[in-house]
């Protein structure tokens, strides 16, 4: 079965951010610059600041995030190839090397803990502390800024941040990161800073797929008429603010049919008539709120972060969104907020071949050749548009292994009725599957057929029969969307 998935906003999730790009980080009043120095962008000593080669940075983020919602972000730490790095984040040599005239052996650390074990706690630029374990040392320091605030969060060399976005204009955002490695008790040396674009919308982001049985052609804009098609939701919830919510949809389908109101992520529909059609859904979400008061974001603040508990997911690169910032409209008096969604799209609707049957299978008396091969007519009818290709698959009784496949123009009538001579160079059961095929449609039959040979070789002792039918019709479609 194909599928073909649309996406409700051609925008996407995130930006993936290479090493030293320019990003001008703000240092806060509080900041502790001598154990976190801000060495400016372009600083010899940030192209220099890791042994054995460059770091490189990969900063994502889950957006776009639905107001109210948290946004979350993630980064990746990438070492050169020459490095490793083990299950606690220590990053060693992967195979012995001279780096700049200096010998190291396969497992050594490129930099050695030198944090004393006498001191239980790490401290974040702002001075506030942040626990060291035995298990789990964090020898990175991530601050993230936006809105003109930060987070600080000490992990290993892969991590993210989850914030709220309550109260936050309605708009595209770029949130900043600057990365520190643990030289020490009180020493952490930068590597580079990077960035990423997120965006906060009131519309639900969601995908929708369309799926018909049978879709052999994911890049034709066509579905079969009389065969279902499934319509499938997938809400863009990473963090699970709509979990508690009420949501329906309302779907029309174009075709004057009414309005289908559902609660359910998967419908099905069945166009009656070919033609082009514009089926859409909107979608209401009902949203419990405790009512809880929130601080209003637009001031220049610093949020101070304890230690973050972190994992990192892995999420393919995306585009950032751009879009004009508003307030997103608040809550009613009652507590219960409302969000929705809508999508468009086109639907291309055609006759297919929708049925295929064997009507019947005769012996050619007539026909002798000089293999002594049997010959069995055929007789193949069909309901709908016509076919232009016929293959017959012979196999087995078992319907397993083919033994012979023969593929031709097909020539029907035009009430879409073909005859097929057939073959076999023995007696026994075989499995016969017919395909009827044209540029949009697939029809498939099967039938078990006994042939028996006379004794003088001759075609007058072959007798066939029809054993069973099964029937499968398919059609190929894709779609082609518009978000609004």
């Amino acid at each position: 079965m194909g599928t073909v998935t649309l996406l409700v906003l051609v925008l996407a999730f995130t930006s993936t951010t290479v090493a030293r790009s320019k990003v001008q980080f703000t240092r806060f009043r509080s900041w502790n610059s001598r154990m976190y120095p801000v060495w400016r962008d372009g600083d010899s000593r940030l192209r220099n600041c890791w042994t054995g080669g460059n770091v490189s940075f990969e900063v994502r983020n889950d957006a776009p995030t639905l107001t109210g919602a948290k946004a979350t972000f993630n980064i990746d730490l990438h070492f050169p190839t020459n490095q490793s790095v083990l299950p606690d984040g220590q990053v060693v040599w992967a195979r012995n090397c001279t780096v700049d005239g200096r010998d190291y052996v396969e497992g050594q650390a490129v930099y050695a803990d030198r944090a004393s074990g006498s001191r239980g706690v790490g401290v974040f630029p702002d001075g506030s502390s942040f626990n060291r374990t035995q298990d789990r040392k964090p020898r990175y320091v991530f601050v993230w800024k936006t809105w003109g605030r930060f987070w600080q969060v000490a992990d290993g060399p892969s991590s993210s941040l989850s914030i709220d976005t309550d109260n936050v204009p309605l708009g595209s955002y770029k949130m900043e990161v600057v990365i520190y490695h643990s030289r020490g008790d009180d020493q952490f040396i930068p590597l580079g800073y990077a960035s990423t674009q997120f965006s906060i919308t009131d519309q639900i982001p969601f995908t929708i797929s369309l799926n018909q049985i049978n879709d052999v052609n994911q890049n034709d804009q066509s579905f079969i008429q009389n065969r279902a098609i499934a319509f499938n939701v997938r809400l863009h919830d990473p963090s699970q603010y709509l979990g508690s919510s009420d949501i329906t949809f309302n779907w029309d389908f174009g075709d004057q049919t009414g309005t289908l109101i559902s609660r359910d992520l998967s419908v099905t529909h069945t166009y009656l008539s070919p033609g082009a059609y514009k089926p859409k859904v909107v979608l209401m979400a009902t949203i419990p709120n405790a009512c809880a008061e929130t601080t209003a974001v637009g001031v220049v603040a610093v949020e101070l972060a304890a230690e973050v508990e972190v994992t990192a997911e892995n999420e393919p690169a995306q585009v950032a969104l751009v879009l004009t910032k508003r307030q997103a409209p608040e809550a009613p008096a009652d507590c219960t907020v409302y969000r929705y969604g809508s999508l468009a799209t086109s639907v291309e609707i055609i006759q297919g071949i929708e049925s295929v049957e064997i009507l019947q299978v005769s012996n050619v008396v007539s026909l002798t050749t000089e293999l002594g091969q049997n010959a069995v007519d055929l007789t193949i009818s069909c309901q709908g548009s016509l076919p232009s290709e016929v293959c017959t698959v012979v196999s087995d009784a078992d319907c397993v292994t083919p033994v012979e496949t023969v593929c031709g123009v097909a020539l029907p009538s035009p009430d879409c009725q073909l005859v097929l001579r057939q073959f076999f160079n023995g007696s026994g059961e075989f499995c016969v599957n017919v395909s009827l095929t044209n540029d949009v449609s697939l029809a498939v039959t099967s039938a078990r057929v006994s042939v028996t040979v006379g004794s003088s070789g001759s075609p007058a002792g072959t007798a066939a029969t029809v054993l069973g039918v099964m029937v499968i019709v398919g059609i190929m479609g894709t779609i082609g969307l518009m978000y609004r």
